[in-house]
């Protein structure tokens, strides 16, 4: 390595860590407003804990919760041992990702296209569809788009093995990275010497490693697909996962980034990147076909990655539009509306991001009520050993894994349906509470309510074949409500 390279990448490293303090920094500001994790998230938090040795988990067990990603858990994991702080901490990471989603499309734009492409690039995927949501309750989909947009920077940079540890950090959180990971290792590996290859190899072992290994030490290596397969309700059509991933960018984005490889045809960074998002819309629509869901957030790479195009296209298209109106009108005119759709679309998206932040502070109020009510319930340890002797715990659905942290059980003894007496945590339907669980106890005889607080009720559920158990709790705590509410 000569001097000048090496003082290169000392520059490069220091830009790195002031980067990240920074994004860490202003990420741990939001943490002042209400803020908790979703469903997934507390889910990976739950799994941290029971992988931390001595931080006070059950035994690890991936049933009963979300398919299973090992990079939030290899956050989640040392987080543990921060006790009640690890959701907040898991916060931390998950928006400081995307503010680094934010600074790669901005450095990627201005790389493409210069500085007021990167501007435009770093505004167009903070509008992508719900990302801010996503940041805010906790969703690994920020850190994937940071991880594929810093990745894509870095190769063009030069920084070759940086982009791809970028890469297979991308892997550990989507499957869909692999295939192009494993494309991009074999183009790396005719110019790398043997350190380099070793390093190439490494990180390809460690992606199905941590996808199958670690689930193995629950009793099934393919969980994560296992999972992913039957959540029926979640499954949609082929179409419908087309649909989302084409209205995830702003409105013209991806006609513009079809713009951007018309307009460098010899470029060949941005052909790569228009026939890579294609490609990755492709696979996310056949693995929906092959019964996987078909949500629109996986698709979120690809969407950065056309945001980026079609702000590099715009203020090129823009300086071409007096040459070109002369002689081809049309496509002068096509490239107008195109630009007015996406300011139009920037507009509409901007007046809506305070209500993403407002869906996320939602999830954080119906989770802090939910803690309420436990206590008037009993208390955690009342509610845990109702769940672990010989009693029944179930709660709404996309709740279940915040019950689960704070009664430290695993994620399949809370349910998702009362199936049997015990104690049923309940609230309204909502999109930051899910649906409630059902009653399906043999002959139900009584319903009693426990307590009250909020959205939130706990009903003690007994039948005539197995009575409530003592341990369960008989009497009535404090809140409890002065009639059942409608089940």
């Amino acid at each position: 390595m000569t001097t000048a390279e090496g003082e290169r990448r000392r520059r490069a490293a220091r830009a790195a860590a002031a980067l990240l303090a920074a994004a860490l920094g202003l990420s741990a500001l939001t943490l002042l407003a209400p803020s908790s994790p979703s469903y997934d998230p507390f889910a990976w938090v739950v799994w941290g804990r029971e992988l931390m040795p001595g931080a006070g988990g059950e035994p690890f067990a991936l049933a009963g919760g979300p398919s299973w990603k090992p990079l939030p858990v290899l956050f989640t994991t040392p987080f543990a041992l921060a006790g009640g702080a690890a959701p907040a901490l898991w916060l931390l990471v998950a928006r400081a990702g995307l503010l680094l989603a934010l600074a790669g499309a901005f450095a990627l734009g201005r790389r493409l296209g210069g500085t007021l492409s990167g501007v435009l690039a770093a505004v167009l995927v903070l509008l992508l569809g719900d990302v801010v949501a996503l940041a805010w309750r906790g969703a690994s989909e920020p850190l994937l788009l940071a991880a594929i947009l810093w990745a894509v920077e870095r190769q063009l940079a030069g920084a070759r093995r940086t982009a791809f540890a970028l890469g297979v950090a991308a892997a550990l959180i989507r499957p869909e990275v692999v295939p192009f990971l494993a494309l991009h290792a074999l183009w790396l590996w005719r110019g790398e010497d043997a350190r380099g290859r070793l390093l190439l190899a490494g990180g390809l072992v460690l992606v199905p490693l941590l996808w199958v290994g670690v689930p193995a030490l629950a009793g099934d290596p393919l969980a994560a697909s296992t999972t992913a397969q039957t959540d029926v309700g979640a499954q949609t059509s082929p179409w419908t996962a087309l649909e989302r991933a084409l209205a995830l960018p702003v409105a013209g984005a991806w006609l513009l980034a079809l713009a951007c490889e018309e307009l460098r045809p010899r470029d060949r960074a941005v052909q790569v990147l228009v026939l890579g998002s294609i490609a990755w819309v492709a696979l996310v629509v056949a693995m929906t076909a092959a019964g996987y869901s078909g949500v629109a957030r996986y698709a979120l790479p690809a969407a950065g990655v056309v945001s980026v195009l079609a702000a590099v296209a715009t203020p090129e298209l823009l300086r071409r539009v007096p040459r070109v109106r002369r002689r081809r009108p049309a496509v002068a005119a096509l490239a107008l509306v195109c630009t007015l759709a996406v300011v139009g679309a920037i507009v509409e998206r901007g007046l809506a991001l305070a209500d993403q932040v407002r869906a996320g502070t939602q999830v954080a109020q119906a989770n802090a009520e939910l803690r309420a009510v436990i206590a008037r319930a009993g208390g955690p340890e009342r509610l845990r050993r109702c769940a672990l002797e010989g009693g029944w715990v179930a709660a709404n659905h996309t709740s279940a894994s915040a019950l689960a942290w704070e009664l430290r059980l695993p994620l399949d003894r809370v349910a998702r349906m009362m199936s049997r007496p015990g104690l049923l945590v309940r609230a309204p339907r909502s999109a930051a509470t899910g649906a409630p669980a059902r009653i399906a106890v043999d002959r139900p005889l009584a319903v009693e309510p426990r307590a009250h607080a909020g959205r939130w009720d706990v009903l003690a559920v007994r039948s005539a074949g197995a009575p409530l158990p003592a341990v369960c709790g008989a009497r009535k705590a404090s809140g409890a409500p002065r009639r059942i509410p409608n089940i």
